[in-house]
């Protein structure tokens, strides 16, 4: 299971990588042909490609027959085996996984509660529009579920009629577009992907052509304002923090101005090229998806009719079988999956959940309380061998095997 995940996160991290640097080269030639929404819609290929590669391809499914093993001689001391240093890594893996995940969304959330303390108490205005109780703080569209928009005290005495009309479009474009959930859901795969450099660079150019998307949007509807509006981006580069959740006006440090004022100097695409811009955009996210998910491996193939050529002798299992489950009469079973190397040896075995018995009633406690068993079966594992071929002419080389096994102790029988 926990080897899954990691395969799943790894998966999920090259492809949304490879699909980021694919974007950061289309978004270029794109936005002048068919406008900034185009190019803003391109950013929906890094997620579809991270989650088809993240999706596992379904096995066959089958197992061989159970082996039980039974000790031959009743109440000796044996040792429990420990843990193998190998089975703990991919523990250890999962575990600074999650931890990064947990610090940086912890940053995240810490950054966006500094900016809701700066904006101090919050006054409704009408039409939607709150004002902050602190000047120089804003304007933003400010949360993910429920965003609102939020003015500064100032927002009059800086800003005249006719510029006021247009930072408030901005940020209702903002808001009709749904730009505060997906700049939540980016800020969402930069927890998960905290390592991938590409996942955060992809993030960071997704708003910026999220600012150039609305920018088009608003000169659209307001075309003889475009030289206003242009000023408007001069006169308020504050250079802000980014929000996680929600879009701020304008963060310089985010959406370089030198882009948004030469995409204002030139026109817009027709209609009818942005509308074909849409489509194009969508039609590269599932053709990033399709190809992430073709390109993710295959499960090697099941061998349930194996041939044998060494199996666990009484040796190995008095050897393995832990004391405790012998001095107490518990059984434990449990299915074990396995890859087949080219000597027939197994390898990469995964345990899966351990169940135990003790006079033949469920014994009570915590799933890791596995009695030894689960370590005694990763052991256990290096005393199989198979034949090259299986009964059914399969070559077992690469492929995997699941072997049911039920620890019996003498008292059991």
């Amino acid at each position: 299971m926990i080897a899954d995940i990691l395969t799943g996160v790894a998966a999920a991290n090259v492809a949304a990588g490879a699909a980021v640097l694919a974007v950061l080269a289309l978004r270029g030639p794109v936005r002048p042909r068919f406008g900034a929404r185009a190019a803003y819609g391109l950013w929906l290929a890094p997620p579809a490609a991270a989650l088809a590669a993240a999706i596992p391809h379904h096995g066959v499914g089958g197992v061989v027959a159970p082996v039980v093993l039974t000790l031959a001689a009743a109440g000796r001391a044996l040792p429990v085996q420990a843990v193998s240093q190998a089975s703990l890594v991919p523990a250890v893996l999962l575990a600074v996984w999650l931890i990064g995940a947990v610090a940086t969304a912890a940053v995240l959330l810490r950054r966006q509660a500094a900016f809701l303390r700066s904006l101090g108490r919050l006054e409704p205005l009408g039409g939607g529009v709150l004002r902050a109780e602190r000047a120089g703080v804003g304007p933003a569209l400010v949360g993910a579920l429920r965003p609102q928009i939020v003015t500064p005290a100032d927002f009059e005495a800086r800003f005249n009629a006719p510029e006021r009309e247009l930072v408030l479009a901005h940020e209702r474009m903002h808001l009709e577009t749904g730009d505060a959930a997906v700049n939540a859901l980016a800020a969402a795969c930069q927890c998960l992907g905290w390592f991938n450099p590409l996942v955060h660079l992809g993030a960071s150019r997704l708003r910026a052509d999220q600012e150039l998307a609305c920018d088009a949007a608003v000169v659209g509807r307001f075309p003889a304002r475009r030289r206003l509006y242009a000023e408007l981006l001069l006169k308020t580069q504050l250079g802000a923090q980014p929000l996680p959740f929600g879009c701020h006006w304008p963060s310089d440090a985010q959406h370089p101005l030198k882009e948004r004022i030469v995409m204002l100097k030139s026109s817009l695409p027709q209609p009818a090229m942005r509308a074909l811009g849409v489509l194009v955009a969508a039609s590269i996210a599932v053709a990033s998806g399709s190809a992430a998910w073709a390109a993710t491996p295959a499960p090697a193939k099941l061998i349930t009719q194996p041939v044998w050529v060494k199996k666990p002798d009484g040796r190995d299992i008095a050897r393995l079988f832990p004391a405790h489950a012998v001095q107490n009469k518990i059984t434990g079973e449990a299915t074990m999956t396995c890859r087949i190397d080219a000597a027939g040896l197994l390898n990469h075995c995964d345990v899966g959940r351990i169940k135990v018995m003790a006079d033949n009633l469920p014994a009570d406690g915590p799933e890791s309380a596995d009695q030894g068993f689960r370590e005694a079966m990763l052991e256990l594992s290096k005393s199989f061998q198979m034949a090259p071929v299986s009964r059914d002419s399969v070559k077992v080389a690469g492929a995997s095997v699941r072997i049911p096994v039920r620890w019996m102790p003498p008292q059991a029988r």
